[in-house]
């Protein structure tokens, strides 16, 4: 007798390829989204119908390093951790992570990664310093002034609105647990939060109460999260950038007029604002 596990049906295998393809998953991993969507009781969207925002993005190094920070934090409270005597924060295996109230820190994860799989090829290596500039990278543009000085690096960034919702729901629940009465569900955030901020394990962890650890993963999200198109000349901002885009498709840099250099070094200053608290 054969001991193999019966198929899957074609058509919810194809669905599950797809939605793989589309979110940047692993199989696996959309194979449990799926699984989740169907016990309750609704039938996963076709991926390529999955609602998603394009977001027109400024990359700035100082404002993008907290993104990539942020995975040891979302390590940290997917395991359990107690302070152990010598001061050293220490994993208890076999127990689940923190609980966060509406945003799983497994889904938070997840859609942390595929946000961050989506920014340019380069961006890590620019942020850390090993490149002075983006490498040839499809649809990066750099922008530079009248007098031939770098302005700014611009992009364009399909993500679904799914994972953006999930990640601000993420630092809502942050925010909740740091208040003055957070309540007894988020009891659990609020410790683990605490002895992040006594131990922060990595030196670029934020150090302090668990208002500034919350503070910290808002502003380390504030890249996706954050539209630095507000104010009165937001849209019109976004317009002028939009179409320095759209004229300069497949180039490598473009030199911008003075309105055009002044709406990229607006969108710019906001954006490292929310980064960086200042």
């Amino acid at each position: 007798m054969s001991t193999s596990q019966p198929r899957k049906p074609r058509k919810r295998a194809r669905e599950i390829r797809e939605q793989s393809r589309a979110t940047g998953m692993r199989y696996t991993e959309a194979m449990r989204a799926n699984d989740r969507t169907r016990a309750g009781g609704q039938q996963a969207p076709p991926a390529h119908l999955a609602p998603a925002r394009t977001l027109l993005l400024p990359l700035v190094q100082d404002a993008l390093a907290g993104l990539f920070q942020l995975a040891g934090l979302l390590l940290r409270l997917r395991n359990v951790l107690v302070l152990a005597p010598d001061g050293e924060l220490v994993d208890v295996m076999g127990l689940e992570g923190v609980p966060i109230p509406g945003a799983p820190i497994e889904d938070v994860e997840e859609a942390y990664w595929r946000v961050r799989n989506a920014l340019p090829e380069g961006t890590r290596e620019f942020v850390g310093g090993m490149v002075e500039e983006y490498p040839p990278t499809p649809n990066v543009l750099l922008l530079t002034g009248p007098d031939g000085g770098h302005v700014v690096h611009l992009t364009t960034l399909e993500v679904a609105e799914a994972d953006l919702a999930l990640l601000a729901a993420f630092a809502d629940a942050l925010d909740r647990a740091a208040g003055l009465r957070p309540g007894p569900e988020f009891e659990a955030l609020t410790e683990a939060l605490g002895e992040l901020g006594r131990v922060p394990h990595y030196s670029w962890m934020p150090e302090g109460d668990e208002a500034a650890v919350a503070r910290w993963v808002r502003q380390t999200l504030s890249p996706v999260l954050h539209s630095p198109f507000e104010g009165p000349l937001g849209a019109a901002d976004h317009e002028t950038l939009s179409n320095v885009l759209r004229y300069a498709a497949g180039w490598e840099s473009v030199e911008v007029d003075e309105d055009e250099e002044a709406a990229a070094e607006r969108v710019m200053w906001s954006m490292v604002r929310a980064a960086l608290a200042i």
